[in-house]
């Protein structure tokens, strides 16, 4: 059985088609626990009614403590050898339980990795993990729902993980199927930040092997940019984002304590300053000199950075490498207008 949890708070508008997508599933032996943290809206109620139309679901109640608090109530409580992770504004497709589960038992893995839809303003972006080229895979699902998918030992795989970390697949739990029995460490309710992803770097500590399989299994809704930011939360934020960069980068040394730390970690921190950064451009409540002032917070941070390790910063994205160019030479106004530029560019995207 696959117990699927879903964290329920301020949901009323998605919850129903998030908990129909997983009612509709091809693979059958499923429990649903949704879990309320405390919501303030009717959403509560609604997976009360949701739970009377099916004895697959089960309703757990607690007052608000957050995503991980309600991530852990439902290891607690969860009945299957399999864990799967579902947010209640995404949903999935009818094949998503069982393309996760072929992969595991086909391969022997204890976890897998898939694609998903990135639903981000209107737009639909396919995002697949890469399969590793010219590795010695040690299982494989071909055939198993046209989707292809290899199988490798972690131990063995350290340059691969770190490319499906600095690719964006490993910081997520809701593309992946754990299981349960290897859940050692739960979320990490302190943390608002990166928890996801230190949560799957300890399971990883406790598995052999993993399944990457190149299907979908889930829709990410990504409408807006969430809630606004002031400036001093922008300060905390980024604070926390180094204490993170720390804390990934001992949680690497421990999964693989033979190796030196990978210049992946400084590519990926820079990565998240600069999507910080782009995201000023969609905050309605901030003056244009507080924006400044936190483009300059970032800019100095990363002068700090740079003097540690050089200047060899690797990016993937265009838009990265044109406001990196500019960041770390300091000039702030060009930063500033490049990112409102590609603000009016996504706007423009998201109204055709």
């Amino acid at each position: 059985m696959v117990s699927v949890i879903v964290p329920v708070y301020k949901s009323e508008k998605t919850l129903e088609r998030c908990v129909n997508s997983l009612l509709a599933q091809t693979y059958t032996d499923i429990e649903i626990l949704l879990v309320v943290d405390g919501t303030p809206d009717s959403s509560g109620r609604l997976s009360e009614q949701l739970a009377a139309s099916d004895s697959r679901i089960r309703v757990l109640n607690q007052k608000n403590m957050g995503v991980s608090a309600s991530r852990n109530h439902g290891l607690a409580e969860a009945r299957g050898e399999y864990i799967r992770f579902v947010d209640s504004d995404d949903y999935v497709q009818p094949d998503s339980v069982a393309i996760l589960v072929d992969a595991m038992e086909r391969t022997g893995a204890e976890l897998v990795i898939a694609g998903f839809h990135h639903q981000y303003f209107g737009r639909n972006i396919l995002k697949l993990p890469p399969l590793k080229q010219h590795a010695k895979e040690i299982g494989s699902c071909e055939a198993a729902h046209q989707a292809a998918c290899q199988a490798y030992d972690i131990r063995a795989e350290e340059a691969y993980v770190y490319e499906l970390y600095q690719a964006g697949f490993l910081n997520m739990p809701w593309n992946k199927l754990y299981k349960r029995s290897l859940i050692e460490q739960p979320f990490r309710r302190e943390l608002n930040l990166g928890e996801d992803l230190l949560f799957n770097l300890a399971y990883m500590q406790q598995a052999e092997r993993f399944a990457v399989v190149q299907a979908p299994v889930c829709e990410y809704i990504q409408d807006d940019r969430g809630t606004t930011l002031s400036t001093k939360r922008r300060e905390n934020k980024l604070a926390l984002t180094m204490k993170l960069y720390q804390e990934v980068g001992g949680a690497f040394r421990r999964l693989y304590p033979s190796h030196t730390e990978s210049p992946v970690l400084k590519d990926k921190l820079v990565s998240e300053f600069l999507d910080d950064l782009e995201g000023l451009a969609f905050e309605k409540t901030m003056t244009a000199k507080e924006k400044k002032r936190v483009i300059r917070m970032y800019e100095k941070q990363l002068d700090g950075l740079l003097s540690q390790s050089g200047e060899r910063i690797h990016l993937y994205l265009l838009d990265y490498k044109i406001i990196y160019f500019f960041m770390k030479r300091k000039q702030t106004n060009m930063v500033y207008l490049l990112v409102n530029l590609r603000g009016i560019l996504v706007r423009l995207l998201h109204k055709r």
